[in-house]
């Protein structure tokens, strides 16, 4: 009994109420990225301004989308403004409101550029914005609302921390909550997501239902989820050639690196003070500013080879990284009884399916309700574009919602 008290006050404290009052409307341009200070705190998942989306962030057979801007709590506990988009179905919602899906984007970088809901026809980054697309759709003709979080520090102040799961769940379910707060939606939601989208909805499942116990969470998709972070990074301090397509891999490198230095200070303080080389130092501005496309170019962190990105202390800077890379991997995370779902791509060279199959094993011999599919003729990108893999995911999704 003290428990369901507690989970009742907890939803009458934290959730903010669905679909009520209309919320301010945002501001035009970049702008609407920017709230003054005084209007971030506030309960999570409500919402700071909204406006209609507009160019390539509008979802074409969507009755509307919307984009919002909303309260976190950021990595660092301290809150936060997190922008993402609303897109509901043609159609009356169904009593109740209609169900809620949570999109969680593959990487793109850390840069205000880096956001899906700022995507531009001239953005470089263009292709990885807009790879929801398809999956989208299909969602929404299925009668399944969906709602895009940017995630914490993508397009909006601060930065952001890539691939720390906590960060990414937290920016998921107050997406499906600010989503709440503007529409008629229900409680019932599942996440899904590609890469790092993958990490942020199996992490959703591990915190979701303690952060927002108000909601019920049906199950979780993730497409490739990096299960091999640690392990790249490791590969990489042995390839000391620069060569096309190296680059990429150190900006990703590099990424991980701001990831854990946004969540954790000291290490960027061990950053700056030998854990990175004097040139790697140099480049970390570029993550505030590139998306991985531009990052991996000749004049950023596509100068220099993996095994010139660490400094002197390297062995002590490990020593701290990789601990938190572990408990930051998927595979790790505590998923409970919320039914997950795993999609690989045996053409995938970035996360390759044999490790996502061994990662699997693992979490299944924990215990936990996993459901692994590989698809022999998609690679990282294309799994969310292939019909088989999209067709199979959707139909999982929303058959958990009914």
């Amino acid at each position: 009994m003290s428990r369901l008290l507690a989970l009742v006050l907890a939803a009458l404290v934290t959730a903010p109420a669905s679909a009520s009052a209309a919320p301010p409307v945002g501001p035009d341009g970049d702008a609407f990225y920017h709230p003054p200070a005084a209007a971030v705190p506030g309960p999570e998942g409500s919402i700071i301004w909204a406006r209609p989306a507009t160019g390539l962030s509008v979802v074409p057979g969507a009755a509307r989308t919307t984009l919002v801007l909303y309260r976190s709590r950021g990595v660092t506990g301290a809150p936060v403004a997190v922008s993402g988009t609303v897109v509901l179905p043609s159609g009356t919602a169904p009593a109740g409101g209609w169900p809620v899906a949570a999109w969680s984007h593959v990487t793109t970088g850390s840069g205000d550029d880096c956001a899906p809901s700022r995507v531009t026809a001239d953005n470089p980054e263009r292709r990885r914005l807009l790879g929801d697309a398809q999956i989208t759709k299909r969602l929404i003709a299925q009668g399944v609302a969906v709602v895009r979080s940017d995630y914490e520090g993508i397009g909006t102040p601060g930065p952001h921390p890539y691939l720390i799961g906590v960060s990414l769940a937290r920016s998921t379910v107050n997406m499906v909550r600010a989503g709440r707060a503007l529409e008629d939606l229900s409680p019932r939601w599942a996440a899904v997501g590609h890469s790092e989208g993958g990490e942020a909805s199996i992490f959703s499942a591990q915190e979701g239902p303690r952060v927002a116990p108000e909601l019920d969470l049906r199950g979780v998709a993730a497409l490739t989820p990096p299960v091999t972070t640690k392990e790249s990074l490791q590969l990489g301090r042995h390839i000391a050639f620069n060569v096309k397509g190296v680059g990429g891999l150190t900006a990703l490198g590099a990424l991980v690196l701001g990831g854990v230095a946004a969540a954790h200070p000291d290490i960027a303080a061990l950053y700056r003070d030998g854990g990175l080389s004097p040139r790697a130092n140099a480049l970390m501005g570029d993550l505030d500013t590139r998306c991985l496309e531009t990052l991996g170019e000749r004049d950023s962190w596509g100068s220099i080879a993996p095994a010139a990105v660490a400094g002197p202390r390297l062995r002590e800077m490990e020593r701290l990284v990789y601990p938190i890379l572990d408990a930051n991997n998927p595979a790790n995370a505590d998923t409970g009884d919320v039914p997950v779902r795993i999609d690989a791509g045996d053409l995938d060279l970035i996360t390759p399916a044999a490790t996502i199959t061994a990662a699997v094993r693992r979490m299944r011999a924990r215990g936990l309700n996993i459901t692994y599919r590989r698809h022999p003729f998609s690679s990282h990108p294309s799994i969310v574009t292939d019909p088989a893999p999209v067709r199979a995911v959707t139909d999982w999704v929303v058959a958990r919602l009914r």
